[in-house]
């Protein structure tokens, strides 16, 4: 109560106060009329999941703090946390997000809703054929349009979509903390997804290859092996076609003769060399894992995890014995291997409406049970990063694989996926107290 009266609301309540509806200007009217506004303003939160009442007191809840952090309207979070489910498919969080609070004063002109209707023809996922006139439907329309990169009828449609753009990320952010907040590993997955599709102006099923400039489907035969007659010069020998970024990426690392085969003949020199330039600067990221903790009669040590497993059944080494019910730390380290000479963080996203910063996020789940363990986010990588991520093992004895997701937040087609086998045995206290303590002493310095 003290705080609003020092706000600019509170002067022109006393300046306009039948604009408000309040009944006087004198003290008990003021004091009933902010006493009303105040609970009313609690009620709603309360209603959104955003804060818990208990006697006279407040607190934060996990959405509310989302919604501030995000600049979100708490009905945007309430709607999160009553339309999620822990495996939601691309196509309900897109109508998720198209359903946003901060969507619905997106203008709809007149007439559109007869345009909405003759494009919502042309796209792959239906909408409600009923609320064409709706700022939400025709959100869901833009997105699904700059998805499969269809004509818009006018400019006004233009500046609709960057308008729908530039709040999608910080949106998508906020749903997925909502759910790694839940533990759902698989809907994290497809939000990370979204927000790739949302980048590039592509959808997931897209052939990665169609993410670099001037390269459109009618192209992509030219990334099949040549056959009969003279291999140009510069032609790598592969058994099969080119299907993917990280697969150029390779065969073109410091060869701009392999790109200049592929394309040769179908595009001019100067565009392949822009592709080349787009191509290089791409990340191309080596990853390493170690277990840092305590075990029973061996104290603190890190052990090395092994990334290259190719199939079939594990080796005896790969299983790392862990205590039930403990704390470990993960070590990540992400090594990028083509540096970048030019000191530019920005992703390669022509359709997105301003500037990305390139960045990853690394997800932990156990697929079994589709529990997502944790989640960070992780900046640029220029040269080496390493990050630590507490892991607390499971309570029952046996063995358990942890799936690590390294996920770009803006490129489709270069995210990674290693596992971390754990063999978890009895749970030992000399070596859950010495965790304790060492994570007390870190703490302090």
């Amino acid at each position: 109560m003290d705080y609003i009266t020092w706000t600019y609301f509170f002067r022109r309540l006393l300046m306009n106060p039948s604009y408000y509806e309040l009944e006087g200007i004198e003290h008990e009217n003021i004091n009933r009329f902010l006493s009303s506004l105040v609970q009313k303003a609690l009620f709603d939160l309360e209603s959104s999941y955003c804060i818990s009442v208990q006697e006279n007191d407040v607190f934060a809840e996990t959405p509310g703090k989302i919604a501030s952090y995000y600049y979100l309207n708490h009905n945007t979070v309430r709607m999160f946390r009553e339309e999620l489910s822990e495996e939601a498919s691309l196509p309900e969080l897109l109508v998720i997000l198209s359903n946003a609070h901060e969507y619905d004063e997106l203008p709809v002109r007149h007439n559109e809703d007869q345009t909405n209707s003759d494009l919502a023809k042309k796209l792959p996922l239906e909408v409600n054929a009923h609320t064409f006139d709706s700022s939400n439907t025709k959100t869901h329309i833009l997105l699904q349009a700059h998805f499969s990169r269809i004509q818009l009828p006018s400019t006004d449609y233009l500046t609709d979509t960057k308008s729908v753009l530039d709040q999608a990320i910080r949106i998508l952010q906020a749903l997925l903390d909502t759910v790694a907040d839940q533990g759902w590993v698989v809907t994290a997955l497809r939000i990370i997804q979204l927000m790739q599709m949302a980048i590039q102006g592509r959808w997931i099923h897209d052939n990665s290859l169609l993410t670099l400039p001037y390269i459109t489907p009618n192209l992509l035969h030219c990334f099949s092996p040549s056959t009969g007659g003279t291999r140009k010069k510069g032609m790598p020998s592969i058994k099969g076609p080119v299907d993917n970024l990280p697969q150029l990426m390779s065969l073109c690392a410091g060869k701009f003769d392999v790109l200049n085969a592929f394309l040769d003949g179908e595009l001019s020199r100067t565009h392949i060399d822009q592709i080349y330039q787009v191509l290089n600067q791409m990340p191309q990221i080596g990853v390493q894992f170690s277990v840092r903790g305590w075990w029973v009669n061996q104290g603190e040590k890190i052990v090395s995890i092994s990334t290259e497993y190719k199939g079939g059944v594990r080796p005896a080494s790969d299983w790392i014995q862990v205590h039930a019910d403990q704390e470990y730390v993960l070590h990540v380290s992400l090594n990028r291997l083509n540096k970048n000479k030019k000191r530019d963080n920005r992703c390669h996203a022509p359709d997105f409406p301003k500037p990305k910063d390139e960045g990853w996020i690394i997800v932990v789940g156990e697929i079994e049970t589709r529990d997502l363990v944790a989640l960070k986010r992780v900046g640029y990588v220029r040269g080496k990063t390493n990050i630590q991520i507490a892991l607390n093992t499971p309570d029952k004895i046996g063995r358990v694989i942890y799936t690590v997701y390294l996920m770009s937040d803006c490129y489709l087609g270069l995210d990674q996926q290693y596992d971390v086998c754990l063999n978890v045995i009895e749970p030992s206290i000399e070596s859950q107290v010495n965790t304790e303590i060492t994570a007390e002493l870190e703490g302090l310095t």
